[in-house]
């Protein structure tokens, strides 16, 4: 991949999520992953490279969902980094109750039902780990300087979250893109997108930049690509091609259901979604899937967008 750049793989359910330690003068870690993902999958990474999490000076999250930001506190405690993360994702690592009660909680009542919600706020302030205090709040074209020749970017990537970001290491055309191309997601889930509209202006964006490697968040799949986190050059158009054709169809289908959707859970109307995308998509009905909550997100977006 690159000579100062490590992944670093964290097990979550059946999937991983990826993280991305940089050996500037500065070292940098891109997301922490959850509370365990510290201790059980970076430290014995690094410790190859002669490291312990007391060496990481900065973490740079690509955005604020637990599965990302989940390890600040610990690698914090150890090594007293700083967390840059943008402007709009704060809450969402300063203060988890709050960002559930105004955020996530509202989520698990739409598509849950309201009984839900107590059982889900255990599981998420449990995943999201203690509170942390941001050392910096992110915006758009920010520079962050590693040293060694590596200078990040900070490019704003809306459309999976608000403040979700990628970093930019212009030099060599690597992303670092989080979770902000969704692709066809992993599994059979639906992607996750909560502004289909700023989704496709982040898409437009990086069609215009010169991308030699994008690394992600997770084994995100094409719909000709398999699954894998890191898309090379020759990849890349198709790729961002299968991330924008995919949101066209779910909003396009959207649009249909949305008028005779009257009386019916986002649940079922997500199960009409996925019986009219093309079927080599590979999605299962949310309604099948063992977390129909995260399967139907995009959904439950997209209602809210369009005023249902």
């Amino acid at each position: 991949m690159h000579p100062i750049v490590t992944q670093i793989s964290s097990p979550l359910n059946v999937d991983s999520v990826e993280l991305y330690l940089i050996r500037g003068e500065i070292n940098a870690i891109i997301d922490t992953g959850t509370p365990l993902s510290p201790q059980n999958d970076i430290a014995p990474v690094i410790k190859e490279l002669g490291l312990t999490l007391a060496d990481i000076d900065l973490i740079l999250n690509t955005h604020g969902h637990f599965d990302h930001t989940g390890g600040n506190s610990v690698v914090r405690n150890m090594s007293n980094a700083q967390i840059f993360i943008h402007a709009d994702e704060v809450i969402a690592v300063e203060n988890h109750a709050r960002y559930f009660e105004e955020d996530f909680g509202l989520t698990v009542a739409g598509i849950m039902g309201k009984e839900h919600i107590e059982e889900e706020r255990k599981n998420f302030l449990e995943m999201a780990g203690p509170d942390v205090v941001v050392n910096r709040r992110l915006k758009d074209n920010d520079i962050i300087e590693l040293g060694n020749g590596c200078n990040l970017r900070v490019i704003h990537l809306p459309g999976h979250s608000s403040g979700s970001v990628g970093f930019y290491w212009e030099e060599e055309g690597m992303l670092f893109s989080g979770d902000a191309l969704q692709g066809l997601h992993h599994g059979s889930r639906l992607p996750i997108v909560n502004n289909i509209q700023a989704y496709k202006r982040s898409l437009e964006r990086l069609n215009n930049l010169p991308l030699q490697l994008i690394l992600q968040g997770h084994q995100f799949r094409g719909r000709v690509l398999p699954p894998s986190a890191i898309r090379k050059r020759e990849e890349i158009p198709q790729y961002l091609q299968d991330c924008s054709e995919v949101v066209e169809l779910i909003n396009e289908a959207m649009n249909h259901i949305v008028p005779h959707a009257s009386g019916k859970t986002v649940i079922g109307i997500a199960d009409e979604l996925v019986a009219k995308l093309p079927q080599d998509m590979g999605f299962k009905p949310v309604s099948q899937l063992s977390e129909p909550l995260l399967g139907a997100m995009t959904v439950f977006y997209l209602l809210r967008e369009k005023h249902f």
